[in-house]
């Protein structure tokens, strides 16, 4: 292959593979206690007596997003996606 194509080639991936990861989710887990108390506070009116015990913060294209995970004292467990704005995007109840 022609060392000029095979150069061209390749940087054609790297800028492919470039865009690719910069659209991609930064999902990491963190401590509950790391959330935002305007977050809990917004989590805790919608779902009264809920004890968080898992969160994620998302980062995509600028945006952060929450997902907790929460018990009510009924034992009956919810999945929380909140936007960092305090809008609630998805309640889920858990089976």
């Amino acid at each position: 292959m022609n060392p000029y194509l095979k150069q061209s080639v390749l940087s054609i991936l790297l800028a492919a593979s470039l865009v690719a990861c910069s659209n991609e989710s930064n999902e990491v887990d963190i401590a509950v206690t790391d959330v935002p108390a305007h977050i809990v506070a917004i989590v805790q009116n919608a779902l009264p007596g809920i004890s968080l015990s898992e969160a994620e913060k998302e980062t995509k294209k600028n945006t952060v997003v929450y997902e907790l995970e929460g018990k009510l004292i009924n034992g009956k467990e919810y999945e929380i996606k909140i936007a960092e704005d305090g809008t609630i995007i998805k309640i889920e109840l858990e089976d």
